[in-house]
């Protein structure tokens, strides 16, 4: 009976299976909590992940797609087991990512962003973004993502916008919110602070140069300094060495002359200078050096900035340097250097250097105004509950390093010079110039600045934080600095639930998992953690699962420069999404890395066949008079079969229970087709062979096929959603089932 066809034609039937499902609006809770509640099924607590975002700039690659086929996982299994489930999501504007991606395609239409002007650049930069949230959100369906994309929201949606100005507010009058003046990573082609996880590390030629630092009063007396960084010495406020180093403990205390800029400068002690490091001697520049910087605050030394944020050199040095860049005073210096006898020695060398993940520009450590959170408080809350068990990481071994990042916290710099992304919502009485001074000079007043810098100022000094500008007259700059990120993402699990006072957060939070790679741990999961904790005073989840991460067929890292990327497209075109999703449960373990393997997927692909045509053999075996009969027969549970397929649901369901997707993945292809088909079926088949036409043998052993079929389906469904949902609507169609697979029930 029956004319399947002899394969699951992915191409043509997964975008159809997809389409029903939206239709039938299961992936809605609020629309699945009344299906379960009209099949008189008990209604489990509901189940919320909020899905990580992808950054809104480009299409999604392998990964993003592999990492949704776990939350797909494991939202279809709650669905199953009886929990309203919301797996929430959305798309990230991604701040430097974006903007940079954006400016460089302006630059190949032969477009200026500085000519655009902000305003016209954040337009276009939005209609960029909605472009590509577009695509991404087909590409998501196409991995069998069962979201509720009613309530999709991107990070700079306006409804969560306030909220993301409510948290900065409350932090701000509590104390843990300021602005100072530190050293930060700037990158000075994106012309922005940049936060470490914007930053790689890359090999590159440089230089070793070795300079006299003649010691004040003592004529042919020298500090020799090694440095890798020439220009900044214009910026040296004190050379350190090791109170135990004997070469050099007769100048502790002294002075000796800084080099071109003929002042002196202190010889201090410390002993965290290497005496092996060089020539033992470290030239200390507190603003462009973050070591520097730290010795400059534990010695009370002048921080003295001489590079701006464009990479261009700068303040009190000598005018003949000013407006170069950095390499070319490197040059320019060495040259004099070498000139006044003081140059001892360039060694070419190679070395590690950190530059913008973006622009690949090498980033200059730099002292800069920002705004920052004092996280330590925060930090402090979660590592309570992460001792407690109140919050696990899988596997155990990141939970460690997630503790050690909350045990080492240093202050979070929120503040990015960039045009794309939520403004600051602060206001400055008289500009932001005037606030920072007032702030760097303790007890001068609006005066003295009118007098050291000759100008006149309307307004006290003073800030507004808020949205909207305080009054109409005039004295009110706003910032315009941009969020971090991460500061509007870390806050995902609740803005996008309405935040504290919303409707779904009052039903769907706390959500209980977030799932995503192991490289954004400290940059994503901590933050939610901390300010989940902050703004609702409950973890915004206990469980944090750390997906594998898929790499090159050769084991390197993906890269579009590189051409060793897959296209998720080809990979669905050839195999489907099935046999995808499947290849990706076996091989990538939790927190592991796992090289894509095509003949992997090729051979899930065939199982995914075989599942259609086990299924077909079963179908194609019942004459239309036993249907009826057939779909009625209550199998006896003390049956064998009956009985193993029991187990057999109860093992797969422990297996995604505990987030081991690859035994799963192995048990339902050990059973499905080494089981059921190659032993039960022709078991079953020589047992009705010579048997009439609906007798009670067969009627028997077929509603047995049936059974097993039907709940082999079930608990394959977040696994392989697509042919398990093409399976069961072709026994919908024969009366042999009823309903959509992604509303049953799965019952061990």
């Amino acid at each position: 009976m029956g004319n399947l066809p002899k394969s699951f034609d992915s191409q043509q039937l997964e975008p159809k299976i997809y389409s029903r499902w939206e239709k039938s609006g299961m992936f809605n809770p609020d629309k699945m909590r009344e299906s379960l509640k009209s099949k008189g099924v008990d209604i489990e607590k509901p189940f919320t992940i909020t899905l990580p975002p992808p950054n809104a700039n480009g299409n999604l690659h392998l990964g993003h797609m592999c990492g949704y086929s776990f939350h797909d996982a494991i939202g279809r299994y709650m669905r199953m087991t009886g929990h309203p489930t919301l797996l929430l999501p959305g798309k990230d504007h991604a701040g430097i990512q974006t903007e940079t991606a954006f400016t460089k395609k302006l630059k190949e239409e032969g477009k200026d962003k500085w000519e655009m002007g902000r305003e016209e650049f954040y337009k276009q930069c939005y209609d960029f973004c909605m472009t590509n949230a577009s695509n991404a959100r087909d590409q998501e369906k196409k991995i069998g993502l069962s979201a509720d994309y009613s309530r999709e929201f991107f990070t700079l949606d306006e409804r969560l916008t306030k909220t993301v100005y409510e948290t900065f507010e409350m932090m701000f009058k509590d104390g843990r919110v300021y602005r100072d003046k530190r050293i930060v990573n700037i990158c000075p082609t994106c012309k922005t602070a940049l936060a470490d996880i914007d930053t790689e590390h890359e090999e590159r030629r440089g230089i070793f140069a070795y300079i006299k630092y003649p010691v004040a009063g003592k004529e042919d007396e020298y500090i020799k300094v090694a440095t890798t960084r020439p220009e900044t010495m214009l910026g040296d406020t004190a050379v350190a060495v090791n109170p135990d180093d004997p070469k050099y403990k007769e100048y502790i205390g002294k002075n000796v002359i800084l080099p071109i800029q003929n002042k002196e400068i202190p010889v201090i002690a410390d002993e965290e200078v290497d005496m092996e490091t060089g020539t033992g001697a470290l030239k200390v520049t507190p603003a462009h050096s973050p070591v520097d910087f730290e010795i400059g605050k534990k010695h009370k030394l002048e921080v003295v900035n001489v590079i701006d944020m464009e990479g261009c050199m700068t303040g009190e040095i000598p005018e003949r340097f000013k407006g170069m860049s950095s390499n070319e005073c490197s040059r320019a210096l060495c040259k004099e250097l070498d000139e006044q006898g003081l140059l001892v020695k360039i060694e070419n060398i190679r070395h590690e250097v950190t530059i913008c993940e973006r622009c690949k520009t090498a980033v200059e450590p730099g002292i800069s105004n920002q705004w920052y959170i004092d996280m330590s408080n925060l930090a402090r809350g979660v590592l309570k509950t992460l001792e407690s068990g109140e919050v696990k990481v899988i596997p155990s071994g990141q939970q460690k390093a997630l503790e050690h990042f909350y045990e080492n916290i240093q202050p979070w710099c929120i503040s990015r010079q960039l045009w794309w992304g939520q403004r600051i919502p602060v206001w400055y009485s008289g500009g932001k110039k005037l606030y920072d001074w007032l702030q760097e000079n303790e007890g001068k007043t609006v005066k003295d600045f009118e007098g050291e810098f000759n100008t006149k100022i309307s307004g006290d000094g003073s800030i507004h934080v808020g949205e909207d500008i305080p009054d109409s007259s005039g004295v009110w700059e706003g910032e315009t600095d941009m969020f971090d990120t991460w500061f509007s993402s870390g806050q995902w699990p609740y803005s996008t639930l309405g935040g504290p006072e919303g409707e779904d957060f009052a039903k769907y939070y706390p959500t209980q998992m977030m799932i995503h790679a192991r490289d954004i741990l400290f940059w994503w999961s901590a933050r939610m953690l901390m300010l989940g904790l902050y703004r609702t005073k409950e973890v915004p989840f206990n469980t944090i699962f750390l997906t594998g991460m898929i790499l090159a067929s050769d084991g390197s890292k993906m890269s579009k420069s590189k051409g060793n990327g897959v296209e998720p497209q080809e990979v669905f075109e050839k195999y489907g999404a099935d046999a995808l999703r499947l290849w990706y449960y076996s091989d990538a373990l939790p927190g592991s890395n796992a090289p894509i393997r095509e003949e992997k997927i090729r051979g899930n692909r065939n199982f995914v066949n075989k599942i259609w045509n086990g299924s077909r053999f079963i179908i194609m075996n019942m004459e239309e008079s036993e249907i009826e009969r057939v779909s009625e027969y209550v199998v006896n549970t003390d049956v064998e079969r009956v009985r193993l397929t029991r187990e057999h649901i109860q093992k797969v369901s422990k297996y995604i229970e505990k987030y081991q997707f690859n035994l799963g993945a192995e048990a339902i292809r050990e059973f499905f087709w080494h089981r059921l088909c190659d032993v039960w079926i022709e078991e079953i088949k020589d047992e009705i062979q010579e048997e009439e036409v609906g007798s009670e043998l067969r009627v028997e052993r077929l509603s047995e096929l049936l059974f097993v079929l039907k709940e082999s389906l079930r608990i394959m469904h977040p696994f392989v959603p697509f042919v398990t949902e093409g399976v069961w609507q072709e026994l919908v169609g024969l009366g042999l089932a009823e309903g959509m697979l992604v509303e049953q029930q799965i019952e061990g």
